[in-house]
């Protein structure tokens, strides 16, 4: 079922990557798509590396920063694989075009949100029928954001990721579905022809939906006009048809799946599910998720915009858990934005740490205004920079901010009303110089210092070089192939300045520091962090201990099995052994038994053949009790002791094996 995750290629298009791939980039890069992928054509098919290349070559050397091709669409991907991110990125007649995350619970087992489920089932439906032409998949995700929208979701809910049940809906489907009907259509005029197609639509449509579908009929009028030896109303019922017993299909099986399509009940006895949010060694979840209205009010003043959390632990102590399914949702990055996150009553939020470092590197690459100011600019820059609200160095826990609000990119209103007053234009008008491409052999510590002062860096921050060659050393850490490349020293001069910037106000320092951001600032020495650092060590080396003493007791438990496991294989082993041995012991007994029997008759037969074996020295027949017998030791032949004794005289060895006979 893993297959239904990825989204189809016939299912991408144009508009929805080009403005995923605008959001991800700083603000002032985004004309670019607009002017290099004008023509591109619907669906995309798997060309989004070869658009990316196309839009780097021709930025003028703007997008340098982000990497390779390859990287930008990775960390595009990363960005815009959110829940219901089409809200987002992408028009109500297009695809979803995203892929659909999996979460695991507390106990370890797999989930996925409600709303992530039409995706499944639009990818599912590619899969099993390939709709064609293209703009018959695109009417279906109209239907199925349709569903969506009529479920009510009011907020992101979870159900149980069971690859069997898919697969019994994708039977299902293809049941559903069956075969293509044999049509035979009288000729109707265009407007008898529409009239029919929607009073047999399977949903009633909006305004939006219903524009779109009029424009769906219009391209397969076009594109009947095209196929000259196919009648335009057989091909126009045809595709309809298609249309109708798809979404029939699709219908049915949203019907027959309630539990997974619709909100959960109030009444209903599955345990509520809840989002808790990772990121790092932290665990925290949304207020609003938890608490009644009348509760959160107590802990959110209405007034802000933030988002405020309670930490797993603080849950935990509070006792509201009752019927709660824990769904473990880590904090995902791509490398210059943070992946958005679906609020409890919409709207796309991040955390406010990831909002102020993707604020300040819009600042820094894009309007690049920290080389734009003169040295007497920069304390009111610095000013208005420090009493940004949405940086709260009160607050401890994380919180959230909004980003798809009005002025969504830029989230400070006051400092971006500030800077684009008509005092900052002058300002923002002056040159500012381009970062120099990088050689194929990379760069040193003094080549990035040379970068700083090349960019006039060093004329606002004179420090600005005394942090290279801690910046470069965790540059070099964090590359991604054999050299430093162009794209790495854009980050190195980035970090350079985030220190000087934060050296300077310990307001916005601190807030970094409150909200677990100061490792990555490369370079930064925070003191608090230092003096929690004898704490942590002590709290570290605890862990480590009980770490260590808890891996002991499994070994030594491990241990203790293994040895009983060895008794008991020992006992077995000994049981088998003395069965053995009493096996062995029987034929042993019967061995003997049937030896001795065999000597008594070989016995007897002696004594009764005796009579007719010769002393092989005078071959006189040996007869019984008349004279003493002697044998060889070796071969066992008899002979009269008389003539043994004369045969010794002259002769050593026995007259039949040459052995050498005892001495009388």
């Amino acid at each position: 079922m893993s297959k239904f995750l990825e989204v189809p290629s016939i299912a991408t298009t144009k508009n929805s990557f080009q403005v995923a791939a605008s959001y991800y980039l700083i603000e002032k890069f985004r004309p670019i798509f607009c002017y290099v992928l004008p023509d591109a054509q619907d669906p995309l098919e798997g060309k989004e590396k070869e658009l990316i290349q196309l839009m780097i070559d021709n930025s003028n050397h703007w997008l340098r920063m982000y990497g390779s091709a390859e990287e930008l669409l990775e960390n595009i991907n990363i960005y815009k694989d959110f829940s219901r991110s089409h809200e987002l990125v992408s028009l109500s007649k297009e695809t979803y075009p995203f892929r659909p995350r999996i979460f695991k619970s507390f106990q370890n087992e797999k989930y996925i949100a409600k709303s992530d489920l039409f995706v499944i089932l639009q990818n599912m439906m590619i899969e099993v029928a390939t709709p064609e032409p293209f703009e018959i998949t695109r009417m279906l995700a109209v239907y199925l954001k349709s569903r969506e929208k009529s479920a009510g979701f009011k907020s992101i809910e979870f159900v149980k990721f069971d690859e069997a049940i898919f697969e019994k809906m994708r039977e299902r489907m293809k049941v559903e579905i069956g075969e293509k009907p044999v049509l035979s259509v009288p000729r109707m005029s265009m407007e008898a022809s529409l009239e029919k197609l929607r009073r047999n639509i399977p949903l009633t449509l909006d305004n939006s939906q219903k524009e779109n579908f009029d424009n769906f009929l219009g391209i397969f009028f076009c594109i009947s006009d095209r196929e000259a030896e196919i009648p335009p109303i057989n091909t126009l019922v045809t595709y309809f048809l298609d249309y109708k017993r798809f979404t029939k299909a699709l219908g049915t099986i949203i019907d027959e799946n309630p539990d997974m399509f619709s909100p959960r009940g109030e009444d209903s006895d599955e345990p509520l599910t809840l989002r808790v949010f990772e990121d790092g060694d932290q665990k925290f979840l949304m207020k609003e998720e938890i608490f009644k209205p009348t509760e959160f009010d107590f802990f959110r003043n209405p007034n802000t915009i933030p988002l405020d959390t309670i930490t797993m632990k603080e849950l935990l102590e509070s006792g509201e858990i009752r019927n709660v399914e824990f769904i473990r949702y880590p904090i995902t990055r791509a490398k210059h934005r943070a992946t958005p996150i679906r609020g409890p009553a919409g709207g796309l939020f991040i955390l406010a740490i990831d909002c102020f470092f993707e604020y300040l590197r819009n600042l820094i690459h894009g309007e690049q205004i920290l080389q734009k100011l003169k040295p007497t600019d920069l304390p009111k820059f610095l000013q208005k920079l420090n009493e940004c609200d949405e940086f709260n160095c009160r607050e401890e826990n994380p919180y959230f901010i909004q980003t798809d609000r009005p002025r969504a990119i830029t989230y400070m209103d006051n400092l971006h009303d500030y800077l684009h007053g008509l005092k900052w234009q002058d300002i923002l008008k002056r040159p500012a110089k381009k970062v120099r491409n990088v050689e194929p052999s990379g760069f040193t510590v003094q080549d990035l210092k040379n970068e700083l002062e090349h960019l006039g860096l060093t004329t606002i921050f004179p420090e600005i070089q005394d942090y290279a060659e801690a910046v470069y050393s965790e540059v070099e850490k964090h590359k991604k192939e054999r050299f430093l490349r162009t794209c790495d020293v854009f980050d190195a001069i980035e970090h350079c300045q985030l220190n000087c910037v934060l050296e300077r106000l310990p307001k916005l320092k601190k807030f970094v520091h409150n909200q677990k951001g100061c490792h990555r600032v490369h370079g930064m020495k925070c003191e608090k962090c230092d003096a929690e650092k004898p704490e942590n060590e002590k709290d570290q080396k605890l862990k480590i201990l009980e770490k260590e003493l808890a891996d002991l007791k499994i070994a030594h438990q491990k241990i203790l099995e293994e040895n009983q496991e060895l008794q008991q294989k020992l006992l077995r082993l000994s049981v088998k052994n003395e069965t053995n041995e009493v096996q062995i012991k029987q034929p042993a007994e019967k061995l003997t038994q049937s030896k001795l029997s065999i000597d008594d008759v070989n016995y007897s037969n002696a004594c009764t053949s005796q009579q007719n074996v010769q002393c092989l020295i005078c071959e006189k027949s040996m007869e019984s009790g008349v004279d003493q017998i002697i044998r060889c030791p070796l071969c066992k032949r008899r002979f009269y002791e008389k003539c043994a004794i004369n045969w010794i005289k002259d002769h050593q060895q026995c007259p039949v094996c040459n052995g050498d006979l005892p001495i009388f």
